[in-house]
């Protein structure tokens, strides 16, 4: 944040930006906070999975089929990581990043997954040294976008050359995956949100959310954003996504720690060892609430695949829920360690991750349909891409992995 004398050098200027919360940032010094080479390449977000959890609503569904009961696994890349994010998928492109966990090593990398050689060895694979917490990759026509523990920044997907990257803002978790929403590009957690313009980077809006756990979603124009102080998250706020303003703001929830998802009708607030929150789009007044049985420090994470919510525990329980009303459709308790995965869905499949398998479940009754034995285990999240399956897994055989048929 400028200081108050640094606001009136910039500008003896009468704007401050504090429509949106942050006050005594001066219009006219927002390109000291940014480090700008060119354009970023910024197209339509068309890809099989080009975000965390699909897309910027966090829904974790797709209508691709994902893979199917004689599907094998594959490791196509290598790569020793104790930390990974998910892969984003998009134009035959794979990138997603990872590091040791300690700071000292990690990076972004591409893999061409269509390429006739192997991914990581194709013309088009790249890396980008990066030893800190980073984001999932958002891709958007040629560029992607990536929030880390320092910095938010863009690049050009086609070769790692960065376009541009701010000196504030970013959080290096995997589901704090920029979002893009009436055409602004927007990042958030253990800072104000920002929003900007995603070709330049130049900042257009903050907003005060206090240092809530990040984990924002967009849909309709509409930004939704935890708040709350040091990280334990008490509330959301809804904001105009090209502008910043506040539309409703609710501070009353219970602590959370898990990214928020949206639907078509509600927004799903995850509670701390406790209930799935439905809060309605227009106020976010309480909808519906409904349970899951929890381990006992632990977070129900949501997926929503039309008139469904799917909820999982870092345990192996899993429920869903109708979306109108919370009645709870199914329940199936799994002998697995999933733990913060998030639910995927595909097509009429759910998929979850545990420490060694890969179960398939009907996404209708909960019926167990079929599981195959993994290599590794999954670090970050699922990602489907038509009829195969992507995760990065560590243990004794790390590496990026393909389930296909």
């Amino acid at each position: 944040m400028h200081t108050r004398r640094a606001v009136l050098a910039a500008g003896g200027a009468t704007a401050l930006a504090s429509l949106s919360g942050c006050v005594g940032r001066a219009l006219g010094a927002l390109d000291l906070e940014r480090d700008y080479r060119r354009d970023a390449p910024v197209g339509d977000v068309t890809g099989a999975w080009p975000t965390a959890q699909h897309d910027f609503a966090n829904t974790g569904y797709t209508t691709d089929s994902g893979p199917s009961a004689d599907a094998s696994v594959e490791r196509i890349a290598s790569g020793d990581a104790a930390l990974a994010t998910s892969v984003a998928l998009a134009d035959g492109r794979g990138v997603l990043g990872h590091s040791d966990g300690d700071g000292e090593d990690g990076v972004y990398r591409a893999l061409d997954l269509d390429s006739e050689t192997a991914p990581a060895e194709s013309d088009d694979a790249w890396t980008i040294d990066y030893a800190h917490g980073k984001s999932t990759p958002t891709l958007a026509g040629d560029a992607m976008f990536v929030s880390t523990a320092e910095f938010v920044a863009a690049y050009d997907a086609r070769t790692g050359e960065r376009c541009w990257r701010t000196t504030e803002g970013g959080y290096g978790t995997p589901e704090n995956a920029p979002v893009l929403a009436a055409e602004t590009l927007v990042d958030g957690g253990s800072a104000p949100v920002f929003g900007r313009d995603p070709e330049t980077g130049a900042e257009q809006w903050c907003y005060d959310a206090g240092e809530a756990y990040p984990g924002l979603v967009a849909r309709d124009g509409v930004v939704y954003t935890p708040i709350g102080a040091d990280h334990e998250q008490t509330g959301v706020a809804a904001l105009d996504a090209a502008t910043g303003e506040e539309r409703w703001r609710r501070e009353d929830l219970p602590q959370s720690g898990v990214p928020l998802a949206v639907g078509g009708s509600h927004l799903y607030y995850n509670a701390h060892r406790g209930n799935v929150f439905a809060l309605a789009l227009e106020d976010g007044s309480t909808q519906w609430q409904a349970s899951i049985p929890l381990p006992e420090n632990g977070s129900p994470r949501t997926a929503v695949a039309g008139d469904t919510v799917h909820a999982q525990t870092s345990r192996g329980s899993l429920a869903a829920f109708d979306a109108a009303d919370g009645a709870t459709k199914w329940t199936l308790s799994l002998d697995a360690d999933t733990f913060a995965r998030p639910p995927v869905v595909a097509g009429d499949t759910r998929f979850v991750g545990s420490d060694d398998r890969l179960y398939a479940v009907s996404a209708a009754s909960g019926e167990n349909l079929w599981s195959t034995a993994l290599d590794a285990r999954p670090s970050g999240g699922l990602s489907v891409r038509g009829s195969e399956l992507y995760f990065a897994g560590m243990g004794r055989n790390p590496g990026v992995f393909r389930v296909a048929d």
